[in-house]
């Protein structure tokens, strides 16, 4: 299992581009994938789900935990990274 928390830093919050964005992004990846907001909601989300990405209502400053379980975590994980670190493609 890896696991990380990122800070968003898109101006916009995690709207509908960056959202298509994430799940276009992580969709090929065999690993199972979820994420938490601020850590304090026990809600899962599905990052290869459009609608439950949107569902969660990200903004800008909101942490994400990402956790991911199979046989390429590693690289989803780091794919995830180097995607909201640089902004969520905007």
């Amino acid at each position: 299992m890896e696991k990380i928390t990122l800070t968003l830093t898109n101006a916009q919050g995690m709207h509908a581009r960056p959202a298509s964005l994430l799940t276009k992004l992580v969709k090929d990846f065999q690993s199972e994938i979820y994420f938490y907001k601020n850590d304090i909601d026990n809600k899962k989300y599905q990052p290869k789900s459009i609608l439950s990405v949107m569902s969660v209502g990200a903004m800008k400053g909101d942490k994400l935990t990402f956790v991911a379980e199979g046989s390429d975590e590693k690289e989803a994980i780091k794919a995830i990274k180097e995607f909201i670190e640089g902004g969520c493609g905007e």
